[in-house]
């Protein structure tokens, strides 16, 4: 009984010193999972703010390298639909800054020696 105790005692002690010290985002986070805002409408808009753009390239990043190593594009269908599909989605007003991030997948994917997307 006396050893459970301590080893609750010690579990709850070494959640509240992670999440206090900030390992990672902490146990209890309270940041919202993107940074968005609500237009006019009431449609979701996603902010062009710096952690969104880092989470962006490094997700574009990854995948244009995916593409270029042969792999498979998330779902079942071919990496010019995956990238047109993204840049459609991008483009239909729910992205702050569209144009920044449409244009991000098309250099990266030149930069890397890829094909030309075919709307």
């Amino acid at each position: 009984m006396k050893a459970m105790r301590w080893s609750t005692l010690l579990l709850l002690t070494l959640l509240v010193g992670c999440n206090m010290s900030g390992c990672g985002r902490g146990i209890f986070n309270k940041e919202p999972f993107v940074d968005a805002k609500k237009d006019a409408q009431g449609r979701s808009i996603l902010l062009d703010t710096p952690r969104m753009w880092a989470e962006f390239t490094e997700t574009v990043d990854m995948r244009v390298a995916s593409e270029m190593r042969g792999g498979k594009p998330p779902g079942v269908r071919t990496w010019n639909e995956h990238w047109v599909d993204q840049i459609k989605t991008l483009d239909d007003g729910g992205q702050e800054n569209a144009l920044k991030y449409i244009s991000y997948i098309i250099e990266s994917r030149r930069r890397a020696g890829l094909p030309e997307l075919e709307q």
